[in-house]
């Protein structure tokens, strides 16, 4: 089997940040939040070695997604207690890098992906 489509980095924007950290926080005494952070943290290593490892999300995109990030491409990774990991793919000149754009909670995603469909 072939390698998969590299990245040069995964980033996070500042909403997948404060995502990991309040994980993190409830992790100590909520086991779900330990297995959702604990899952994030394998998936960005495999996207850097597979940036299209998650599924794509057909156009249209919901209008709080692309009104805050203006991606052209949508992928999601479904994650523990059915939260999702939402990133996008972005090339500057030979280097592609991942940016995970939100991690959410089933109620937020259904929110976005209902409403705008």
């Amino acid at each position: 089997m072939g390698q998969g489509l590299r990245a040069s980095q995964v980033k996070e924007s500042p909403n997948a940040v404060e995502a990991i950290k309040a994980l993190g926080l409830e992790s100590a005494h909520d086991k779900p939040s330990a297995s959702i952070l604990k899952r994030v943290q394998a998936i960005e290593l495999r996207l850097k070695s597979d940036c299209q490892s998650g599924e794509v999300i057909p156009r249209p995109h919901p209008r709080a997604l692309l009104t805050a990030y203006g991606m052209g491409n949508l992928y999601k990774v479904e994650l523990p207690s059915f939260w999702r990991l939402l990133y996008t793919i972005v090339r500057d000149g030979e280097n592609r890098y991942v940016i995970i754009l939100e991690i959410v909670d089933h109620e937020t995603y259904n929110k976005w992906f209902r409403s705008d469909r």
